[in-house]
């Protein structure tokens, strides 16, 4: 007969491990909260395992990892069913935010390049509350029938990056009717997201 204790070894070795995976903080917490205003909102967050320390990105030069020490990743619906926006939230690990700074904008650099005429798409970089912002913007809902937009904002005091890729809902549910109309959406949320990464509690 099998030691009754020996069959407790695997599973107590199992609570450790979680454990030791297990993070202190939640620097990001406070985003994933402010965020739900002005009617946006998500039905779950699922956290980064502690276990993904990088991501790749494609530049010019090649693949370049960017460090993610913690980690969000949100789908935002406001009044439709169909998701508004796909967001990413990340945290640079100690000592690292320049350099994914560096390969982030060289990503964004390089995918604007890739594009062309008649629908080329440039570089938008702006600031919001301190925060960092650039964007890709494709010139109309009815050229974009997957993500119409994607911005990154970068918070260089807090080691914050956010990318938020605005998507194209179904025609058929859709809260935007004209190109306009969903400029001044995208608009309303960045603005909403840039306020969140730059009040003093985000760190």
């Amino acid at each position: 007969m099998i030691n009754r204790r020996l069959l407790l070894i695997p599973a107590l070795m199992m609570m450790l491990t979680a454990n030791a995976q297990e993070r202190s903080s939640d620097p990001l917490g406070p985003i994933t909260e402010c965020i739900q205003r002005d009617g946006f909102r998500y039905q779950k967050k699922d956290r980064l395992p502690v276990a993904a320390r990088f991501r790749s990105v494609n530049t010019s030069a090649g693949p370049v990892q960017v460090s993610t020490a913690d980690g969000y990743r949100l789908m935002l619906y406001r009044k439709s069913s169909s998701p508004l926006v796909n967001l990413k939230l990340e945290r640079s690990a100690d000592g690292r935010f320049a350099a994914d700074r560096a390969a982030i904008t060289a990503q964004l650099t390089a995918m604007a390049a890739a594009t062309k005429p008649p629908h080329q798409v440039r570089l938008e970089t702006s600031a919001l509350n301190g925060v960092e912002v650039l964007a890709l913007n494709n010139p109309g809902i009815e050229r974009a029938p997957g993500i119409i937009s994607m911005y990154t904002l970068m918070d260089a005091a807090s080691g914050t990056v956010a990318t938020a890729y605005l998507l194209n809902q179904r025609p058929e549910i859709r809260e935007y009717a004209t190109d306009a109309e969903y400029a001044a959406l995208r608009d309303r949320f960045i603005g909403l997201l840039g306020a969140c990464m730059g009040t003093p509690n985000n760190g």
